[in-house]
């Protein structure tokens, strides 16, 4: 393959036999023809090999290396060494794009003159088929960033000259992704998620997020001190023990942590959002106050106080979830608190 596509597609497998070739076909299958589609088999032991190098027989495009086994940070990072396109589309072995995905995030990125361009993801698998949304603009994402990672990863399309530089980083290995936006963010990249699905995000057991949540879960807690770290050097009146309350907060189960400060690190944050970034805000506000209102009742009338600050509309179904939890004294690790929460997480990015 002479010809510089404009698009490197990198796909990272290790033992993805049962998934891999549906992921491939739904790269072969874009709208948008002019990319290369690096795969890297990271010493699969299973057929997964097979299964590549029948689909590199058939399409010139793809370009597949095989070696040990060395973890996915060091395969991805090998697959942007080797793009050659100017944009590098991320995709997973398990997942299925959508026919039209590089065509619209191409479109959408002459349009933002983004870095990076992600977009949402519909769940299939394990009976659950909810949209996972992620901001839009900008001053959205960063703002998301402080709660979580602010894109669907195997989404993203983004300059490949950008990430050869920053890469991936292998302390954060489960995490990598967040890691890298998080950096993104300090190098000034400018963000935006396209408002509507462009992949199909399978839900197994044998996945990353399923066998690796703790260290995944401690590693996120360090980016989101990171993330809250940088904001404090952009709003000065935030201070340390804010950011430390925040964080507790997400963790605790049973003992809160100072709420005054939780309180405090929050207006900062919404006194210096507006528009979608300032929604994104409350809706982690929201999130965050739920969480602690089985143990702690006046932690409704904190959240009232900042929503009617800075809300827009009642939010009666909110209040009906917060009613909920405190009448009925849900603690965090509760099946029906686990229920409550989960429609929650699910409304974020929705009208309330």
């Amino acid at each position: 393959m002479n010809k510089i596509p404009l698009i490197s597609v990198q796909l990272p497998v290790y033992n993805a036999a049962r998934y891999v070739a549906e992921a491939i076909e739904s790269i072969l299958a874009q709208t948008f023809t002019d990319f290369e589609l690096i795969i890297i088999d990271d010493g699969s032991t299973d057929d997964t090999l097979a299964v590549l190098q029948r689909y590199q027989a058939q399409d010139a495009r793809i370009r597949l290396v095989t070696r040990e086994h060395k973890g996915i940070v060091s395969t991805i990072n090998e697959a942007v060494d080797l793009a050659r396109g100017e944009w590098s589309a991320r995709m997973d072995a398990d997942d299925i794009a959508l026919p039209h995905r590089f065509e619209r995030q191409l479109q959408w990125l002459a349009q933002t003159d983004a870095d990076v361009c992600g977009g949402w993801a519909q769940f299939f698998g394990m009976d659950n088929s909810h949209i996972l949304k992620h901001p839009q603009s900008d001053a959205a994402i960063k703002t998301e960033l402080l709660f979580m990672s602010p894109f669907a990863n195997p989404t993203v399309m983004m300059k490949t000259a950008l990430i050869q530089q920053l890469r991936y980083a292998a302390p954060f290995e489960y995490a990598e992704d967040y890691e890298v936006w998080q950096r993104a963010t300090c190098a000034q990249w400018k963000m935006t998620n396209m408002p509507e699905v462009l992949l199909r995000y399978r839900q197994h057991s044998a996945q990353i997020s399923s066998h690796a949540t703790q260290p995944q879960q401690a590693l996120s807690r360090v980016i989101r001190r990171q993330a809250w770290q940088q904001l404090a050097t952009q709003i000065t009146s935030i201070q340390p023990a804010w950011i430390e309350a925040v964080l507790a907060l997400r963790d605790s189960v049973f003992t809160l942590p100072n709420m005054d400060h939780v309180d405090l690190a929050f207006t900062a944050l919404l006194e210096h959002t507006d528009n979608e970034a300032r929604d994104t805000a409350l809706d982690y506000l929201t999130h965050s106050y739920l969480r602690a209102a089985g143990s702690d009742i006046s932690v409704v009338a904190r959240w009232s106080r900042l929503y009617k600050r800075f809300g827009n509309g009642y939010a009666l179904k909110t209040r009906i979830k917060f009613y909920l939890v405190t009448v009925l004294r849900l603690k965090p690790n509760s099946r029906w608190r686990a229920y409550i929460q989960k429609i929650q997480c699910y409304r974020l990015k929705n009208n309330d």
